[in-house]
């Protein structure tokens, strides 16, 4: 009889496997999507571009977990591998990373494209799923494709050579792992800059069980866009090229600090050394949804509820995103469901997600609109079909009161003792919220306002779990555009060691005047944010100025993860961490190319810029080669009588202020003069010199130079700002037992790379005046 039962139970699993494979398969094809796994009515960015197909797969290994544990929620990948229902669906795609032309601002030039278009293709799943992905490299270089939000495993994270290979030009790499989570996620590459240029798409997950029904879903990539190249924004951010808060016209220029009356804010912040604050490093062409500025949706039925899937994928835009038909019902953070709350407005950081849930009105259509937080530009979609209903605009950012708020702040939290980055461990005790937020100063539509997100179910960590305490300062250096953690750039300092079994906690502490999303891979973390058990999950986190804020998370997995601030030229600059499980080794096939990640970084990478200065009575030179500890610097400048100076230097940083150099230094100055008692004015002297440079408060230069001879020369120089095109440049010296200098110098600036300028200089008793380039 036991034997009759088993035959019977094997046929019939036979019978409705084949079942449902007749019903699901269909063939291959490379331009078609064969079936969809949304609900009718779904709307993506890029839906015909797609290609998906079903099959059956085998049912999805589940590792063991901490069994007093018990949620829905994805605390972690073993954790969520434990409670999802395998549905047996294979779910594939092939993607195409191809160089084309395309064109967002009447402008055409060259880009990167997925399947033809940017965004990508919406890759659509069901929780249980198994996603197979085949991405095709036609580019003449390797890229890659990180699944962001995703708990897969480590190999299929997609970070070229720390847990994935690169995908080589010419090569198809493909990724399969199961889907073990429900939400809005997205996908990007994660080699150099093809982030910017468009390497980007959404991932739309259905849960088994639906909470929140509706009628129609509409994905929203938001994206920001710049026709230049990305490597020379970045170049132009480390040579402290001003062009794009000018442009902007976000520049902090003493008029209008001094009709701000922040003067006093201003001079308590500049003697921290810190420079005037700034929303956005730069000044783009055009904002995106959907890879358009603007757009209209009209098969949308008056009454329909609508989900909006919003993923914020640009690369280094804050957006206030708003709606007509105010209010909206936020359902999800980062594709996890939240207590819904209703909300008129949302700043979304880099790389998060949200879900909203709004009625599509009776005869007009409103406009759903995300406006870069700068106030530099917006784009909009309008929903539904009638007259178009315009939202509330958004004011942009008052940086003045900003910083006089800031000015007033409290810094004692921010100073780390003897102790600072020292990990600790402890038994886990549900943690008080660490958020020494400084919004209640600000700009109240400027911060995140975690507080509002409450988790649907109580997530409480086992208590015999040891908590590993990890305090990280974000810091930087915006005047030569070097970010990272506690003072260190990633090719300084690239791993954080956690140790599997335990609850690691991040104390994230904002030194800088800048905002930061900080994202870790392959996790979900708590964030504490007074909700207490009900703290919500989130994989992306922003740092609002001067604000602290407390994660914690189970360390259930393996291996090397990136953690790292979602700006992408923040990242870039070293603003990146590998949180490294203790005791794991890396794959044999990657373990020699291991570290090859750090030399994806541009954070030690050299970088080569000029000026010239070409006019009446004098002339100038300036050469730089840096990386973000050395620098080689060739300078000079020289008068139409034929009275030249000539230095070439090589300078090293020991600190974020202090650096010694040693070079030459040629002429026939008088600094070179000085000891060459009874020698013509016109014998021209080449003498080795050596000395060291520091930065003062206020942001003034110092140097104190010594040549051969024995000659000691102090210098001082600074600039300020004067109006939003207009520049002061001040310049003294002094020679021991010799002369002093004054230059005094203007400049006006007319395009990104030219400006105008006037100066006086002591030594040539006589106005100067001409044209600049930057190159």
């Amino acid at each position: 009889m036991k034997n009759l039962l088993i035959i019977l139970c094997s046929f019939l699993s036979i019978t409705t496997v084949f079942a449902q494979h007749e019903h699901h398969h269909q063939p291959s094809n490379a331009e078609k999507k064969t079936e969809s796994a949304m609900p009718e009515g779904m709307k993506m960015p890029g839906d015909s571009a797609g290609t998906m197909k079903h099959d059956h797969s085998k049912m999805m290994m589940q590792k063991p977990v901490d069994e007093k544990m018990v949620s829905t929620l994805p605390l972690s990948r073993p954790f969520a591998e434990k409670f999802v229902k395998p549905t047996g669906k294979r779910v594939e795609y092939d993607i195409y990373v191809s160089e084309q032309e395309v064109n967002f601002t009447g402008k055409t030039i060259k880009s990167v494209t997925l399947n033809g278009g940017i965004p990508g293709p919406t890759l659509q799943f069901t929780e249980g799923d198994i996603a197979v992905i085949r991405v095709h490299n036609q580019l003449n270089t390797e890229t890659s494709i990180h699944w962001h939000g995703i708990l897969l495993p480590n190999r299929q994270d997609g970070v070229s050579y720390l847990n994935t290979p690169p995908i080589l030009a010419g090569t198809t790499h493909t990724f399969e792992f199961p889907i073990v989570q429900s939400g809005t996620y997205w996908y990007h590459s994660h080699t150099a800059f093809q982030e910017q240029r468009g390497v980007y798409g959404s991932i739309a997950i259905q849960p088994q069980k639906v909470n929140h029904p509706v009628d129609k879903d509409l994905v929203l990539v938001l994206s920001d866009w710049t026709n230049e190249n990305p490597d020379n924004v970045l170049r132009n951010l480390k040579r402290r090229n001003e062009w794009y808060s000018i442009r902007k016209n976000n520049i902090q220029s003493l008029d209008r600090i001094l009709k701000n009356k922040a003067l006093g804010a201003y001079l308590k912040q500049s003697s921290t050394r810190m420079p005037p604050m700034d929303i956005s490093d730069i000044a783009y062409d055009a904002f995106l949804i959907n890879g358009k500025k603007t757009d209209k949706i009209e098969d949308l039925k008056p009454g329909e509820k609508v989900r909006l899937r919003v993923i914020n994928a640009s690369a280094s835009t804050y957006f206030h995103v708003t709606y007509a038909g105010n209010p909206m019902t936020l359902i999800a953070a980062d594709g996890v469901d939240v207590q819904p709350v209703k909300t008129t407005h949302r700043l979304m950081g880099m790389a998060e997600t949200y879900d909203f849930l709004i009625t599509i009105p009776e005869n007009d259509s409103y406009e759903f609109r995300a406006t870069a937080q700068d106030g530099s530009g917006f784009a909009s979609v309008f929903l539904g079909k009638g007259n178009n209903v315009p939202t509330s605009k958004i004011p942009a950012p008052d940086l003045y009161r900003m910083t006089k708020a800031m000015s007033n702040m409290d810094m004692k939290h921010m100073d780390m003792n003897e102790h600072e980055g020292h990990q600790m461990s402890m038994t886990h005790e549900p943690a008080a919220p660490v958020n020494h937020s400084m919004n209640h100063g600000l700009d109240s539509l400027n911060n995140s306002d975690y507080g509002i997100l409450k988790s649907t179910e109580a997530i409480v960590f086992p208590k015999d779990r040891k908590v590993q305490t990890i305090p990280l300062k974000l810091t930087g250096d915006m005047r030569r555009y070097i970010w990272g953690f506690n003072g260190k750039p990633m090719s300084v300092e690239d791993k954080i060691k956690i140790r599997r079994g335990e609850v690691v906690r991040f104390t994230l502490i904002n030194t800088t005047m800048m905002y930061h999303p900080i994202h870790l891979h392959g996790h979900f973390f708590r964030v504490l944010n007074g909700q207490g058990e009900y703290s919500p999950l989130k994989h992306t986190i922003s740092l609002a100025p001067m604000e602290t804020q407390t994660i914690e998370f189970l360390a259930d997995d393996e291996k090397d993860w990136m953690f790292h601030c979602h700006l992408l030229y923040h990242m870039d600059s070293g603003m990146a961490r590998v949180v490294s499980y203790e005791g794991d080794e890396p794959d044999p096939d990657m373990a020699e190319n291991h570290h090859k990640h750090l030399k994806t970084m541009n954070d030690n990478k050299l970088f080569f810029w000029g000026t010239a200065n070409i006019g009446v009575t004098s002339n100038y030179l300036n050469l730089t080669l840096s990386n973000n500890k050395n620098a080689f610097i060739i300078g000079g400048d020289a008068n139409w009588k034929g009275d030249y100076e000539f230095d070439i230097d090589y300078e090293r940083y020991l600190s974020q202020y202090f650096r010694v150099f040693g070079g030459l230094d040629a002429g026939n100055e008088l600094f070179l003069r000085k000891s060459e008692i009874g020698v013509d004015n016109n014998v021209r002297i080449i003498r080795p010199v050596i000395g060291f440079r520091y930065l003062l408060p206020f942001l003034i230069d110092s140097e104190v130079k010594l040549d051969a001879k024995g000659n000691v020369r102090f210098q001082l120089s600074g600039q300020q700002r004067l109006t939003r095109k207009l520049g002061l440049e001040l310049e003294y010296q002094w020679l021991i037992q010799g002369y002093t200098r004054v230059h005094v110098g203007l400049d006006y600036v007319l395009t990104k790379n030219t400006s105008l300028f006037t100066n006086y200089d002591t030594r040539y008793n006589t106005f100067g005046g001409g044209l600049s380039f930057k190159f």
